[in-house]
């Protein structure tokens, strides 16, 4: 049985995030058509790609943030003197950091081969504006981002999660500003990253202060810095910073590849079709992102009896939620799809068949690998980050000339699998089975025949064994077998006050 009042606390985390999904889903269905009325398809891909670039050197200091946040989550209920002394010491490792992010960027003016490997353009004049805007971003992201990133990171385990789903839902509403007016007044790659490096600085300086004003008792943030601690952590962030590397490597690095192999105008048949299939991902993160100070204070207070049953609950609940959806909606997307693009972009069927089949399989395992990285895990989810990135990018390449985009897709399928599986096994034997519990094989019964018929669906689709029809019903019937077995397999307590939770609106 699952102490306190978790699903409370998640479902007012949930209902935020929710709303940020649903706007940023938004803002990607309505930004495509405008980029592209005003853009064009080569101008718009040429800012996708840009944009794939600066992500990637983002992603250097996305370890080292995640690594002293997850501290911090964890010293927060243990020791503030250490939370500070970590916060503090956290300028070091940001100054290395974001030397060696400008560094990069600046290198691309000059170092053609750095360029081609970022996807940056040849030196040609519009080449040249695009390397520079290339640098604006990453000046913005090193100046503002890079270390408010860890800051933010006090909001969760002070219990402001749900103030801290507000900001992130603030930040999505500036960068789709920007690029929404660069693209309307049809701006150079130049004056687009100007003007989104400066809703960048804005967005960032406000929310430091909404931080300062809620969390006075840690400020000013940099008080006690000791270079030592922060290099220290820095070198323990490695693992963690070459996975949110790899990881790009997997998602805009793709993009960038896309880009190379067929050309800008190709980026956005694959990006749309990613949009469509993040729909489903923005679920999975919305109704388990809330859950990460629950696992966390499992972890640190060794209760793996909670944390089994919270994966037993989040398997019937989220995974039904995300298997249910994707079917459902898989029969109205070539038409939704050719509205939203106009016709301009075709529709490619193979693609979107084989990453919606890596979006289900993804969802079985997100709350093991919430956990794992929450706990700083290193070892595992840096084997789960090279298994994508390999075989998404891997695949894609080799099988590119006969598959085509499909080939992209099939290989992120096999890297989902593949992680995910490695993600489960390491899970259960050093999270559960080390700690003196042994799981019940039978409740993995549900989340395999749900996740299990919706990816077989999906695969066959993709390759055309057969239409959406009669095996589309019997995939459906496999869901719903799969959410009956697995609510009955629950415990009496936990069904009660899950019955509760989804009563209460109807109640009131």
């Amino acid at each position: 049985m699952i102490g306190g009042r978790i699903e409370y606390r998640a479902v007012k985390v949930s209902v935020v995030t929710g709303l940020s999904t649903i706007l940023a889903v938004a803002f990607q269905l309505i930004s495509v058509p405008i980029c592209l009325r005003y853009w064009g398809k080569e101008t718009y891909g040429s800012w996708l790609a840009l944009f794939s670039s600066f992500m990637l050197l983002r992603s250097l200091d996305s370890g080292y943030t995640a690594y002293v946040g997850n501290k911090l989550n964890y010293l927060y209920h243990q020791n503030i003197a250490a939370l500070q002394a970590h916060l503090s010491s956290a300028v070091a490792g940001i100054v290395v950091i974001g030397s060696l992010q400008l560094i990069l960027a600046a290198g691309t003016l000059i170092f053609h081969p750095l360029a081609v490997m970022l996807g940056m353009p040849a030196g040609h004049t519009g080449g040249l504006l695009t390397k520079f805007g290339l640098l604006l971003l990453v000046i913005s992201w090193v100046l503002t981002g890079s270390y408010l990133g860890i800051v933010h990171r006090l909001l969760i385990p002070a219990g402001l999660m749900y103030q801290a789903a507000w900001w992130a839902m603030g930040f999505q509403v500036c960068q789709f500003g920007a690029i929404v007016v660069a693209a309307m007044l049809r701006l150079s790659m130049l004056q687009t990253s100007l003007l989104f490096a400066l809703s960048q600085l804005a967005i960032y300086v406000t929310s430091a202060l909404y931080v300062r004003q809620k969390l006075p008792d840690f400020s000013p943030w940099w008080r006690g810095a000791n270079i030592r601690t922060g290099l220290n952590d820095l070198g323990q962030s490695f693992s963690l910073t070459a996975s949110n590397v790899l990881q790009q490597c997997a998602t805009n690095g793709i993009v960038l590849m896309v880009s190379a192999l067929a050309g800008p105008v190709a980026v956005p048949v694959f990006t749309t079709v990613r949009t469509l299939t993040n729909l489903w991902t923005s679920v999975t993160n919305v109704l388990t992102a809330p859950l990460l100070p629950e696992v966390v204070r499992f972890h640190a207070k060794g209760q793996p009896r909670k944390l089994a049953a919270l994966n037993e609950a989040f398997w019937v609940l989220v995974g039904s939620v995300v298997n249910w959806g994707s079917l459902l909606f898989y029969p109205l997307i070539p038409f939704l799809y050719g509205r939203w693009t106009a016709h301009v972009v075709a529709l490619n069927h193979t693609l979107l068949s084989l990453m919606l089949g890596s979006v289900v399989v993804t969802n079985a395992g997100a709350l093991m690998a919430l956990h794992l990285n929450g706990i700083n895990s290193l070892r595992i989810v840096l084997s789960a980050s090279v298994t994508r990135a390999v075989l998404g990018l891997g695949g894609g390449a080799l099988g590119f000339r006969q598959l085509g985009l499909s080939s992209f897709g099939l290989g992120i399928l096999a890297g989902e699998l593949a992680a995910t599986l490695m993600t489960w096994h390491y899970f259960v034997r050093h999270e559960l089975t080390e700690k003196g519990l042994k799981m019940r094989w039978a409740t993995l019964g549900p989340i395999a025949l749900g996740t299990g018929s919706a990816l077989l669906f999906f695969v066959g689709a993709g390759f055309g064994w057969w239409s959406t029809g009669w095996i589309w019903l019997v995939a459906l019937m496999g869901v719903a077998m799969a959410s009956a077995w697995g609510w009955k397999a629950l415990g009496l307590d936990m069904r009660a006050r899950l019955t509760d939770l989804m009563t209460r609106p109807i109640r009131r």
